[in-house]
């Protein structure tokens, strides 16, 4: 399936953008789940921070490898 005058398939982008979207790890008000256990776990925004910008980093990394191997633009 192709799209525009490109001809480039439109699934790696939108992967890209999913995966984008859903990579939100730092901050607690960014997603739900980081929000609920803020109090409980007696979290601050710097701990969020420390832990959520390299793995957001790992996540990217990982898409931009992974999306074009499993999901090609052409063919």
């Amino acid at each position: 399936m192709s799209s525009g005058c490109v001809g480039a398939s439109p699934y790696p982008f939108a992967m890209i953008v999913a995966l984008a979207a859903s990579t939100a790890f730092m901050t607690p008000v960014s997603s739900p789940v980081n929000t609920l256990v803020v109090g409980p776990g007696n979290f601050r925004f710097a701990d969020f921070l420390r832990m959520g910008v390299p793995f957001s980093l790992i996540a990217m990394i990982a898409s931009v490898i992974l999306v074009p191997i499993l999901l090609p633009l052409y063919g």
